[in-house]
């Protein structure tokens, strides 16, 4: 009996001494919380990068809107001349305008995907820059822990938002970011295989 009491007791004194260390090893959290949505809408570099994104668009759409006509007025002449084309004529004609139909939507699908991809790369530098912003507005603050509001159900005590801090410092260190013109891309040829980690890109050829 007298045996199993000490045994107890050294139990209990090792994992109350344990406990004591683990309490001294983690640090109490301080949290911050940082608004990423709305800094993502209203800082400097972002409200320029979708002002470059709206100008590329419509650009875009100008020329989309053109070509179209061109082809609708292309598509009724040989409409219109069907009844006095040999039906061999009239199918190589028809044949030929489907490829150019078909290379529109080609190069129309192209220039979007090229258009959101500049887009992801300049939000991606700005996301980046966030974090940075964060990290400095944290350490001055105190802070050892940084969330996301969208991953917070509710804010009881406003003042852990350091949301204004951060936008404030995001636009102090990086009012632009580079909008890649989407013509200029360089992009992984579909067919290649993976390039290895670290391992440039194969540019493919911009297409206008």
């Amino acid at each position: 009996m007298k045996k199993l009491l000490a045994t107890l007791v050294i139990t209990a004194v090792t994992v109350t001494s344990l406990t004591a260390v683990a309490q001294e090893r983690v640090p109490t959290p301080v949290i911050g919380i940082v608004d990423t949505d709305l800094i993502l809408r209203d800082s400097l570099a972002s409200k320029a990068v979708r002002v470059e994104r709206d100008k590329y668009a419509q650009q875009y759409q100008t020329q989309v809107a053109d070509e179209e006509k061109k082809l609708r007025t292309e598509d009724q002449e040989l409409a219109s001349q069907r009844g006095v084309m040999a039906p061999d004529v009239f199918q190589n004609r028809a044949t030929e305008f489907q490829k150019k139909l078909a290379d529109f939507q080609t190069r129309v699908r192209d220039k979007q995907e090229r258009l959101d991809f500049s887009f992801q790369q300049s939000m991606t530098e700005i996301g980046q820059g966030i974090y940075a912003a964060a990290g400095d507005v944290a350490k001055e603050k105190g802070i050892n822990t940084v969330l996301a509001r969208s991953q917070i159900l509710l804010i009881v005590d406003t003042g852990m938002d350091i949301t204004a801090p951060t936008l404030t410092k995001l636009n102090q260190r990086l009012p632009t970011v580079k909008f890649q013109d989407p013509a200029t891309l360089q992009r992984q040829d579909p067919n290649a295989a993976a390039p290895a980690a670290g391992a440039a890109a194969k540019p493919a050829p911009a297409k206008k």
